[in-house]
């Protein structure tokens, strides 16, 4: 991705995830702010970005981070605010997976996985995808494997969000460690070549 293009995604995700307060932004309940404003936003840190350099980060991002409806635009998950996301629950696939710290796995499976300084658990489809997320210098990764499919029967809502499912909580009783899933910094490359491993998509429970 070319630098320009990754700038521009890295300060979307400022806005419109963590501080739009920050840019002068006002996002409503649904985390959406007026494109021309961010347009603005971006022309005052910038004058050579343009409306089609933010469309191009919208449209062609391998990760569909942002979506744009009606000249208004929002970061699609990531929040560390709370927003309505205006999703209905969706029926997951019989396995979902989450990396972490080798650390933190006998507290996660004990006390089940919630959200740290983002509003949602972010959830991955794949177990190598989500052990290349959960890299960090100098410490090695773990996955969690989540039973999604019993833990939705059991009541616990999960969310469609193109290449990654979202979810406010998920007790202990539907994890377990993905043996074989650690991998290190040093065996991958940037976090923004990771896909989400998005395979399928979900039926929309109504």
């Amino acid at each position: 991705m070319a630098p320009r293009i990754v700038h521009i995604s890295k300060l979307l995700s400022l806005m419109l995830r963590h501080r739009p307060d920050e840019f002068g932004l006002q996002v409503d309940r649904y985390g959406f702010a007026d494109l021309d404003e961010v347009l603005r936003a971006f022309q005052d840190r910038n004058s050579t970005f343009t409306l089609e350099d933010i469309k191009k980060v919208v449209y062609d991002g391998e990760k569909q981070r942002f979506e744009i409806v009606e000249n208004r635009i929002r970061a699609r998950y990531g929040h560390s605010f709370s927003i309505d996301l205006g999703l209905d629950p969706s029926e997951p696939p019989e396995f979902l997976y989450k990396g972490v710290d080798s650390a933190d796995v006998d507290r996660l499976l004990s006390e089940g996985l919630a959200p740290d300084d983002r509003d949602y658990v972010h959830l991955s489809f794949d177990a190598e995808v989500a052990a290349r997320l959960s890299a960090r210098p100098g410490r090695r990764g773990a996955v969690i494997r989540i039973a999604a499919t019993r833990a939705h029967q059991a009541g616990v809502h999960f969310y469609d969000c193109g290449p990654t499912v979202l979810t406010k909580h998920i007790p202990g009783e539907f994890l377990d460690i993905e043996r074989g899933g650690g991998i290190t910094s040093q065996n991958i490359s940037q976090e923004e070549n990771v896909s989400y491993g998005r395979r399928r998509r979900f039926s929309s429970r109504r």
